[in-house]
């Protein structure tokens, strides 16, 4: 049996707008974001979003001692504000048009145990998530060698 489900695999995000009540549109983590959303087979997910100009005072900082705990407060600060990440499981409703993630584990706390739900269109080959004034649209992800 073949599986149709239309998520499976991974995108790319090409954006994300937040719109306030009037009009005025936001970029949370810039104008380019980098992020990768990834839907498997068995019904997990995981996204992953930054910032492309996020930085850190010591650059050279070895990569071996790049924990977030040990990082100074301000590059903790900065590296808590200019990332999201969180996976889980997901359903959705094509009727609907509605994604729901059921998250698991992720960087904002209260996240872990909830469900983000999002108005879904799929539509050219792109995916449009949103809810509460914010749009996220995604296409599918080409490895390059």
């Amino acid at each position: 049996m073949e599986n149709t489900n239309p998520f499976i695999g991974t995108w790319k995000l090409i954006s994300w707008e937040n719109t306030d009540s009037d009009g005025v549109v936001t970029y949370t983590y810039g104008k380019y974001p980098v992020g990768y959303l990834i839907y498997t087979e068995d019904g997990f997910m995981a996204a992953e979003i930054m910032d492309p100009n996020r930085q850190q005072h010591d650059p050279d900082l070895p990569l071996q001692a790049a924990f977030a705990q040990i990082l100074p407060e301000d590059d903790r600060v900065a590296a808590y504000s200019t990332y999201l990440s969180y996976c889980g499981t997901y359903s959705y409703s094509i009727e609907d048009g509605m994604m729901i993630h059921h998250v698991k584990a992720g960087l904002i706390p209260s996240w872990a145990g909830n469900d983000q739900s999002r108005q879904f269109k799929l539509e050219n080959s792109k995916l449009y998530l949103g809810g509460k004034g914010a749009e996220l649209i995604w296409e599918r992800a080409v490895r390059h060698a």
